[in-house]
């Protein structure tokens, strides 16, 4: 009998082991994470500005009531009319 490896699902193939070299960092990415930090890291680090704030703070809220809508008794659907739409 062959190898069978090649016969069997890819998630069932034995997995390669990496490298000693992709273990260690190499010196591209040392370099490269260096210059992205130096160039980043203060703007990662500033506050989001307030009107940011208020856009996410406005989403979790109305997320929070459409989620209390679909979860609760508290909303019922208004019955459609003879032609199918909403009386709305």
């Amino acid at each position: 009998m062959a190898d069978d490896r090649h016969k069997a699902p890819p998630e069932l193939r034995p997995r390669k082991q990496p490298s000693h070299a992709s273990r260690e960092e190499r010196p591209f990415d040392v370099w490269l994470n260096r210059q992205l930090h130096a160039m980043y890291d203060d703007i990662a680090h500033e506050p989001l500005p307030r009107d940011v704030l208020d856009l996410i703070e406005r989403d979790g809220q109305q997320a929070a009531a459409e989620g209390t809508m679909k979860d609760g008794a508290s909303h019922q659907s208004e019955p459609d009319d003879e032609a199918g739409r909403d009386k709305r």
